[in-house]
């Protein structure tokens, strides 16, 4: 005999959902920030694809400041010099670089915060200082306030002053992106104290005073390289530490021919994507040598999960079925 189902009427509030700490992004672009991982045997593609990822991001006015954590970027650097990476951004694998990113991405929110601080109170002395009467009129803790940003005088008369103006071209909290490459088996990702925090909380690095349209947080998008997706035997040692692995919003696989690592990774993924569609679409996907196989675990619509080479999606029937975009 089934069970008689029985209605009640607590747990009908539904909490806000308008914030999403996410970056407005092109239809077909990739969400962001994402914590995405790039795998692949030596000379595969890996550089090349990211910096494709990155060419776009440029071209979309993506991200605002771009950070590298690399031994290896002195000699790569033709992959990158396009994004105009600032040399103090670039930093050698340690166990403190991620949480030195960390920090410089907390430094922009500080000036952020400083920035609307300071949008605020020209705003309020617009509307107090209409006209001279109104200057004289001010109590003495907006006279000191207006004083000492500036906008008056010791006197108690206008200065020459600029209106508030953001340090970039677009205003808005500052977008980022950090990549990681070439530092498996560095201090970088051996229990480095900051890899924990980017891989559960990068959406949530550097809180904001206030929300941002969508946004509470600048947070951050990180890519990582590795030529490796687990260690040998089934373990961790040796591959992509499993606090990425279990976090990651993107995946981007070459071809590879162990059957274990192909068998963990269709493991791993289970949860998240059907297996018997994640082996077709790898079977579809992956013929030559540089192919590659992203999976979107957070797809902005079932129809967008997988793209072959960046540049094709793969849309199974079901996803066709439930699709949400009308691509």
């Amino acid at each position: 005999m089934p069970p008689k189902i029985k209605k009640i009427r607590e747990f009908r509030k539904v909490p806000d959902t308008s914030i999403t700490n996410e970056y407005d992004t092109k239809k077909n672009a990739i969400r962001a920030p994402h914590l995405m991982l790039v795998v692949g045997t030596r000379n595969t593609g890996k550089s090349f694809t990211t910096a494709k990822i990155m060419h776009q991001a440029v071209d979309d006015g993506l991200y605002d400041r771009f950070f590298m954590i690399s031994p290896t970027y002195t000699s790569n650097r033709k992959y990158w010099s396009f994004m105009e990476i600032d040399d103090d951004d670039v930093l050698y694998p340690s166990r403190e670089s991620i949480d030195e990113i960390i920090a410089k991405v907390e430094g922009e929110r500080d000036e952020w915060d400083a920035f609307m601080m300071q949008k605020k109170l020209y705003k309020d002395f617009q509307q107090k200082t209409k006209n001279r009467n109104s200057i004289q009129s001010l109590n003495i803790r907006d006279l000191n306030m207006f004083i000492d940003a500036g906008f008056l005088n010791e006197d108690g008369e206008m200065t020459e002053f600029e209106p508030p103006r953001w340090k970039r071209e677009i205003e808005r909290p500052c977008q980022s992106c950090l990549i990681c490459d070439d530092v498996l088996g560095t201090p970088a990702l051996n229990n480095a104290p900051g890899l924990t925090t980017l891989a559960i909380r990068n959406r949530h690095i550097a809180p904001l005073a206030e929300p941002f349209k969508q946004r509470s947080a600048l947070g951050i998008s990180c890519i990582f390289l590795s030529q490796t997706y687990i260690g040998g035997g089934g373990g961790g040692q040796g591959g992509l530490p499993r606090g990425l692995r279990e976090n990651a919003t993107h995946l981007i696989f070459f071809k590879n021919k162990s059957e274990h690592v192909m068998k963990k990774i269709v493991e791993e993924l289970a949860g998240s994507v059907t297996p018997a569609e994640l082996e077709e679409a790898f079977q579809i996907a992956i013929r030559e040598k540089h192919d590659n196989l992203m999976i979107d675990l957070f797809p902005k619509c079932p129809t967008k999960q997988y793209r072959r080479n960046l540049v094709e999606y793969l849309v199974f029937p079901e996803a066709e079925a439930e699709c949400r975009c009308h691509h």
